[in-house]
């Protein structure tokens, strides 16, 4: 793979870049990574520009981030694929976190997923309807060859928009007997405090026909 990274982090955004993602990349840019290489792959309808960053555009009319977010995995090249929030910061020592999959923690797991937690606060439950006790896989952090090999290719199912997609990775990893991990060492914080629910119907709706596929036999995640 030509010009193959590390790293790489895949940031959605349809915001003013001053206001959001170029907050992100200044940030992503400022932290420690300790001799490892990465890109920040930003999809959006708006240009951002900046050190490290690949530019994927995104026609105006598209809806939700969770297509961003599959397109930009499909240009990437890192080895480890991180999901960024364009109002979201990370921890200066986030890219560490790629080291814990491959610790002792995840010798014996297929899924090598770990997510990250906001603003000190503690894991989010699945919903109750989904009769698992779990947690939902926030802000995850994949190995490429989990997402290739388990995940059908994608970093999210395409048939949610812009949220919800956690939820269905969470149930999923789940069923596989690997429930997700949060690492709370590696915090991420919201710098904004915007939250968009107009897919929430739809989305909901997507995560409950996925959960009844399941429990009638389809095994596929995406």
């Amino acid at each position: 793979m030509k010009n193959k990274k590390d790293i790489s982090f895949i940031l959605p955004t349809n915001r003013d870049p001053r206001k959001y993602s170029k907050k992100v990349v200044d940030n992503i840019n400022s932290l420690n990574f300790y001799g490892k290489t990465y890109e920040i792959i930003v999809v959006g309808p708006i240009p951002v520009s900046g050190d490290n960053v690949v530019y994927l555009a995104e026609d105006e009319s598209a809806t939700g981030c969770v297509n961003a977010y599959n397109e930009g995995y499909n240009v990437s090249t890192g080895d480890y694929i991180i999901l960024c929030s364009d109002d979201h910061y990370f921890d200066l020592n986030s890219p560490l976190v790629t080291e814990v999959l491959n610790s002792r923690l995840f010798t014996n797991r297929k899924y090598k997923v770990v997510c990250l937690p906001t603003n000190k606060h503690g894991p989010c439950n699945l919903p109750d309807y989904t009769d698992c006790t779990s947690i939902i896989a926030r802000y995850p952090v994949f190995t490429r060859q989990t997402i290739e090999e388990h995940l059908s290719g994608y970093v999210y199912h395409p048939s949610f928009r812009h949220h919800y997609p956690d939820n269905w990775l969470g149930f999923s990893l789940f069923q596989q007997g690997e429930p997700a991990i949060e690492i709370n060492k590696f915090d991420m914080i919201t710098f904004s405090n915007s939250c968009d629910k107009i897919h929430d119907e739809h989305d909901e709706k997507v995560f409950k026909e996925l959960i009844a596929a399941y429990k009638n036999g389809s095994q596929e995640y995406a």
